[in-house]
């Protein structure tokens, strides 16, 4: 799903199955735009469900925005008074009486505690189908659901009410990948940038530097890749080249025509891959302490443990976070590389592909681009590097001290590039 703002207008939902596999899109989509578009139709009007604003091609249904958080453990736990669920019952009866029964109550997902009110509301209709069963058929159908989801979510008599956590991070379905993102700036930048983050790291590394777009009058988008921070891991590798057709995945999916790409570490070797397949939809690329071509001893540490001890890796990437962010940052970055599954750390070091050189140097696989881009060294030092590349004007290479702790810098080199 993804939101789209209206000019002159409250912002809507897009709900698009075009990243769905050829079978879906070929057979099953059409029918499910239809049919969920023809459900919300018949209940128009009914409050906890979301209004229709129409069809926008075969893959894809435009329908209201509202806002409020799905039901999770992490954000609710057992938070939620008893009217809600009473209001929740409200509105399956209020589906019944327009001759219809909803058969997916048991995904929490569907189901939102809206930010106004409190109230719930019901966003998924497709698994609502028009049998005008009985009220009692209905009724049996939807409490042995309705119970799991009280004994769930449902705060006990006497209890504080916690606020649920705010709706920070959005989040994107393909296929059965869960995607988040960090979405910051000016919507109609025609140009967003990208930026793709380290190993056990997560978008919240680029934090200030995507709040720091809508002064730029640009728009930043943070992704957690594959496995890492708030995505899941949909990947059985994670070579840099699977990785950046996910990343592609993602970019047709919000519907970019052209992006400009910050990569550091491992996601500036996914962004590398990117840039060279998809040459034709980025516009510049930065990569921050990514090797160039020789690869460096500290990298070829990493992989070796992430084989062997992904926990010593994830001990070193705790002493090794950026001295630049923020103790906020530092605290949420703590908790995202402790909660990164070992197989994630694994497979992404593991998927880096090298080649020997002479006198047993080793150097990276992924290819270079061809259009101009900035290579970024965080370490001091002073003078430029020079890589492959250089000759063709293709490549500048730059030392920067604690660049993720400056905003301006990087959207200053990105419009230098473009």
């Amino acid at each position: 799903m993804l939101l789209v703002p209206s000019a002159g207008g409250p912002p809507f939902i897009v709900k698009d199955y075009a990243a769905c596999s050829a079978l879906v899109r070929a057979c099953v989509a059409p029918f499910l735009v239809g049919h969920e578009l023809a459900m919300l139709e018949r209940v128009r009007g009914l409050p906890g469900v979301p209004a229709p604003r129409g069809r926008v091609d075969r893959l894809a249904l435009a329908l209201e925005y509202i806002e409020g958080v799905p039901l999770r453990r992490k954000s609710h736990r057992s938070a939620l008074p008893r009217a809600f669920f009473d209001a929740l019952e409200g509105i399956l009866e209020g589906l019944s009486l327009r001759g219809m029964a909803y058969f997916d109550l048991r995904s929490p997902s569907n189901i939102l505690w809206t930010r106004a009110t409190g109230a719930p509301a019901l966003v998924d209709l497709a698994a609502a189908l028009p049998l005008p069963l009985p009220r009692s058929w209905t009724r049996a159908l939807e409490r042995s659901a309705l119970d799991k989801l009280r004994a769930r979510f449902e705060r006990p008599e006497g209890a504080a009410v916690p606020e649920p956590e705010p709706l920070d991070y959005q989040e994107l379905h393909l296929g059965r990948a869960r995607v988040c993102f960090l979405d910051r700036g000016r919507l109609e930048d025609p140009v967003p940038a990208l930026f793709l983050h380290d190993v056990g790291h997560s978008s919240e590394i680029f934090r200030p530097t995507l709040e720091n777009a809508r002064l730029r009058a640009r728009r930043g988008i943070g992704l957690d890749l594959p496995g890492f921070g708030r995505s899941s891991l949909c990947l059985r590798r994670l070579s840099p080249r699977r990785v950046a057709t996910h990343v592609a995945c993602f970019v047709d999916a919000l519907r970019l025509d052209r992006i400009d790409l910050v990569g550091v570490g491992w996601g500036g070797l996914v962004a590398r891959e990117l840039a060279v397949r998809r040459p034709e939809r980025v516009r510049a690329l930065i990569t921050l302490d990514t090797p160039l071509a020789e690869v460096p001893p500290a990298l070829r540490k990493r992989m070796q443990e992430a084989r062997r001890q992904p926990e010593v890796l994830r001990r070193r990437l705790l002493r090794e976070l950026p001295a630049g962010v923020s103790q906020e940052q530092r605290a949420e970055l703590e908790r995202t590389i402790q909660r990164t599954p070992a197989r994630a750390l694994r497979r992404a070091y593991a998927g880096i592909q090298l080649r020997r050189m002479e006198r047993q140097r080793f150097q990276v696989a992924a290819p270079l681009p061809n259009q101009p881009w900035l290579a970024v060294r965080s370490d001091l030092g002073e003078g430029t590097d020079r890589g492959p590349g250089d000759e063709a004007g293709s490549l500048r290479s730059e030392r920067w001290s604690e660049p993720l702790a400056n905003a301006e810098r990087f959207w200053d080199a990105l419009e230098r590039l473009a």
